[in-house]
């Protein structure tokens, strides 16, 4: 419900890594494509004029999650992982997730207050919790969206 919600069904990056495949070792063999959680692996044409059959595998990065399973999988040592060229917060579980999104899209105050799910102590106190877990920058625009001085001080005082 929060996912659909507040447009949650983009990817969040697992890892600071990124698959990439030496298109001179893949032979097109499919397993990275089955391993594949997310289908971010897929077979495409090779465009080799020789063999129009031949295919490779691609990844789309824009959906791959970094888990490196299809680096494990491949019989042919094709695929091998690559730092992401900007670094990523990873999310340590459901709820740090949950808060990190809602904080990028400027969404945070709907998130909290929109969501009777939320309308608990036990709730708030894990929505705080990763707020005051989370790097500076990323603290400073919780603070603004929710627009609570009682947000600033606790930031505040835990920088200081």
């Amino acid at each position: 419900m929060v996912a659909k919600r507040f447009g949650m069904l983009n990817p969040v990056y697992t890892t600071n890594y990124l698959p990439e495949i030496d298109e001179a070792l893949c032979t097109g063999c499919g397993k990275c494509v089955d391993v594949c959680a997310v289908e971010a692996v897929g077979l495409v044409s090779a465009g080799d004029p020789q063999s129009k059959r031949k295919r490779k595998a691609r990844v789309n990065e824009d959906i791959c999650l970094g888990c490196g399973v299809c680096v494990r999988n491949c019989p042919q040592n094709s695929i091998s992982l690559k730092k992401r060229e900007k670094h990523v917060i990873t999310p340590l579980d459901s709820a740090h997730k949950a808060v990190v999104m809602a904080i990028e899209r400027g969404k945070l105050q709907h998130l909290i207050f929109d969501n009777q799910a939320f309308w608990n102590h036990r709730a708030m106190a894990a929505i705080l919790g990763v707020i005051l877990k989370l790097p500076p920058i990323k603290q400073v625009m919780a603070s603004k969206q929710m627009k609570s001085r009682y947000l600033e001080r606790l930031i505040s005082r835990l920088n200081y």
